[in-house]
């Protein structure tokens, strides 16, 4: 099929379906686990040996919205970049044990004495004159709910003006959408032709990204999952390429700590864009650090704004020059779900969101009733890869853009919705592909 047959094939198809309306449920999962020491690795290689620390849970609307930490783990960043020997040294002399190093220097230990707690062991931390700063091991959980289907047919799409855009550009295949979460189907036919090499942050690069949750492969599917080639669904940058970084295990769970050594790995091995569908209320500083790098170094970030209903700031996506994306419906009112407020940037459709899934079964398969191959999610995790992939569109169309000029020009281009200009409920408007890369 043509390209242009295929475009006037997806418009028709997209007709009429703006009135759907889903009757959403709510889960909610929270998975902690302990993990043994490790070894140093040196930056850029490999770290062998190392066990995830999952406690990045999988959260919905509806779940606790306390912010979380990981009891007995800290995180340390100190003002030289720190060598092997001091840096065990420095465990032994804080009672620390020493469980892995980010490329970029900083450290998270286990703290040895159970009968000191953590903040005491910061406090004492921070007055080392070789200590930046110290902070916990901060949770975040990622931003889906559960839905019961009612449609076969994508509507995203078609009211933020993809088909349009599409006739300007379908995306690059040098631009890369890096999607952190549970990992992608690495040989799902919708998206493997898309695929370039990721990360599996949670076995140190032992083991491929693969997706074993479900999670990501539906995120990776908005946003750039293979069009014209008469399979399933259109992502929302086709030509796009899709970097895997799996941070996220079986059972829906990681830490901040991995997340930001995947911001960084992504940048560093290519990425143009980066999406991540999690988030907290407390900013974790690491994570913090990571996102600047990714800005500095030219990369948009783009971040679920939360499925908790309220405009409570959530991090990393209210964190400057991060677009945050918050979600609509298909009548183009805010979704029940979705979080607002002055931090958000845009909103994009994230209520009944058709995308790919695994071709076998996973743990949101077999676990929490969801179909193989493709099935229907609800939350701003779906609205995020889609502005993620209008992101692509626009690195494709303008590759020159920096992340500012980008997140300038999606917003000033976004369909206004709600009061007139800026407002909580919709930030600056709904993304409008085809104006973004007018």
């Amino acid at each position: 099929m043509s390209k242009t047959s295929f475009r006037n094939l997806f418009r028709k198809s997209l007709q009429g379906l703006l009135g759907l309306t889903l009757l959403a449920s709510t889960v909610a999962c929270n998975r902690f686990a302990d993990f043994p020491g490790a070894q140093y690795p040196q930056p850029g290689q490999s770290l062998n040996g190392f066990s995830p620390n999952p406690a990045l849970t999988r959260g919905v609307r509806g779940a606790s919205r306390a912010s979380a930490q990981i009891a007995d783990q800290v995180v340390v960043q100190f003002h030289a970049q720190p060598n092997p020997v001091f840096l065990q040294q420095f465990a032994q002399q804080n009672g620390l044990q020493l469980l892995r190093v980010s490329p970029m220097g900083t450290a998270l230990f286990r703290t040895l004495n159970q009968g000191m707690s953590s903040a005491h062991v910061m406090q004492s931390l921070r007055s080392n004159q070789m200590v930046a700063y110290s902070h916990p091991n901060t949770l975040y959980r990622s931003r889906f709910t559960v839905n019961d289907p009612r449609s076969s047919e994508q509507y995203g799409p078609a009211i933020i003006g993809a088909a349009k855009a599409w006739d300007i550009t379908m995306g690059s295949p040098n631009v890369v959408i890096a999607i952190i979460d549970s990992g992608i189907d690495l040989q799902h036919p919708d998206l493997r032709a898309n695929l370039v090499q990721g990360y599996n942050v949670l076995s140190q690069g032992q083991t491929p990204p693969q997706d074993d949750n479900g999670h990501g492969t539906h995120a990776a599917g908005i946003a750039a999952a293979v069009a014209d080639n008469a399979l399933g669904v259109a992502g929302t940058c086709p030509r796009c390429k899709l970097m895997p970084l799996k941070v996220l295990d079986a059972n829906g769970s990681g830490t901040g700590f991995d997340v930001a050594l995947a911001v960084v790995w992504a940048v560093d091995n290519g990425a143009q864009v980066i999406n991540m569908s999690l988030g907290g209320e407390e900013s974790d500083p690491t994570l913090e650090r990571a996102v600047k790098y990714a800005l500095s170094r030219g990369v948009s970030v783009v971040v679920a704004a939360g499925n908790e209903s309220t405009d409570t700031p959530m991090y990393p996506a209210a964190l400057p020059g991060v677009i945050s994306v918050g979600s609509v419906d298909s009548y183009r009112s805010r979704s029940s779900f979705s979080n607002f407020g002055n931090w958000i940037s845009v909103v994009a459709p994230g209520s009944s969101i058709l995308s790919t899934m695994p071709m076998t079964s996973v743990s949101m398969t077999s676990r929490d009733g969801y179909r193989t191959e493709y099935d229907f999610m609800d939350g701003t995790s779906m609205a995020a890869p889609m502005v993620a992939g209008v992101v692509g569109l626009m690195r494709s169309r303008y590759p020159q853009l920096n992340p500012d000029q980008i997140k300038a020009r999606l917003e000033g281009t976004a369909i206004d919705l709600g009061n007139a200009g800026f407002d909580n409920e919709f930030g600056n408007g709904m993304v409008d592909a085809f104006r973004a890369v007018m």
